[in-house]
């Protein structure tokens, strides 16, 4: 999808100053993706034209063009938008303000160029040519916001304008709000893979520690690769959200880390967290299984070094091993070490299967999720 959105984007956004002659309308369909426009002051009404305007599409590409208007109507669309997975679009020069941006925050992909002009206020009533603030939209307005995932420092920064001003939103500071934006300039489309947001800076960061500390006694990780991984984690996430910010945004985080460990054990949150990092390209320090890879010989040893989802699972499942024969309990260890026996005789009736490898591994760890391979042997 992300090509043909690309190719919508272009299409587009070369077009300055095209006007629609209706406030919500379907413009054309570009690779299968429908294409409506929001022009205008959004109105009473404009929440149930968007809906059947858009019901029984498919994909489906919004672009914005607003001063803004009625925030319920506006968060009606919204609702409507996430719900349904459509995409948001503020072109190049673009204006699309107030309750607009409402509408562009809740595209499931938020397209913008760095001439975009996305701005936000507080949400007001007008009396007697008066505007004041309105503490009920305000809140209905924030109850949007985090049903959509943002934090508390996006909701403030879309609120804490007053009536009369404007807060603009910048790719950069999108990013330093945690809010994922598809960047535009002059051709060339920035992802969030590409510039991700101090959130999954944040979250990297507290991921390589927990691998630098806790995890490191069941995967054995390069600690070059580790290191330098927490440094530029930390590094980007304080450049992006600036060093107060940062600071509250991975410090929660790693509290719920430490809870997680404390309910569900460490082997299993730190096999969930090595699983993350591989599956999204994120370096981990782990390069082979347990063993030599030169030396393998059976299947089920060709299709654990062929697999690197396995690698860090093997190398915990022989970290286990080895700490049980350190148990000074015997009869304890014995047990144990013939248990461990007649799992791999399961795990090597896979051949190989990576599936069938995958879920051995697995099944072994639930039974074996209490062993703390950090912790002295007396202490399990």
């Amino acid at each position: 999808m992300r090509w043909a959105i690309f190719g919508v984007w272009l299409a587009i956004a070369c077009l300055p100053g095209k006007a629609f002659t209706a406030n919500i309308e379907f413009v054309g369909k570009n690779d299968a993706i429908d294409v409506i426009s929001i022009t205008g002051e959004i109105v009473r009404g404009d929440g149930d034209r968007f809906h059947d305007l858009v019901q029984d599409r498919g994909r489906v590409f919004v672009l914005l063009q607003s001063p803004g208007g009625l925030v319920e109507e506006a968060m009606q669309i919204g609702a409507q938008i996430r719900l349904n997975d459509h995409v948001t679009a503020v072109g190049a020069n673009g204006e699309c303000y107030s309750a607009c941006g409402l509408i562009w925050v809740a595209g499931v992909r938020r397209y913008m160029s760095p001439t975009s002009k996305i701005g936000f206020h507080a949400a007001y009533t007008e009396e007697n040519g008066q505007y004041k603030e309105s503490g009920v939209a305000n809140a209905e307005v924030g109850s949007y916001l985090t049903h959509l995932g943002l934090r508390i420092e996006a909701i403030r920064f879309f609120t804490i304008a007053g009536p009369n001003e404007v807060q603009l939103l910048s790719p950069e500071t999108a990013r330093a709000l945690g809010i994922d934006v598809y960047e535009l300039d002059s051709g060339q489309l920035t992802t969030p893979r590409d510039e991700p947001t101090a959130d999954v800076f944040a979250d990297r960061f507290v991921s390589y520690m927990l691998l630098k500390s806790r995890c490191s006694g069941f995967f054995q990780p390069d600690k070059d690769v580790v290191d330098r991984a927490v440094r530029e984690a930390f590094d980007e996430g304080n450049r992006i959200a600036g060093h107060d910010t940062w600071i509250d945004l991975w410090t929660p985080m790693l509290d719920e880390v430490k809870s997680a460990i404390k309910s569900r054990g460490a082997l299993l949150v730190c096999l969930e967290t090595i699983s993350f990092m591989a599956d999204h390209q994120q370096p981990t320090g782990v390069g082979s299984p347990s063993f030599d890879c030169s030396k393998a010989t059976t299947l089920t040893e060709k299709a654990v070094c062929s697999d690197d989802h396995l690698w860090a699972k093997d190398r915990a499942m022989n970290a286990i091993y080895l700490y049980i024969r350190s148990f000074n309990n015997m009869k304890v260890r014995k047990a144990l070490l013939a248990n461990q026996r007649e799992w791999l005789q399961h795990r090597n009736a896979c051949g190989g299967d990576r599936p069938c490898l995958n879920r051995s591994y697995d099944d072994r760890f639930q039974l074996m999720k209490d062993i703390d391979v950090s912790q002295p042997v007396n202490a399990q």
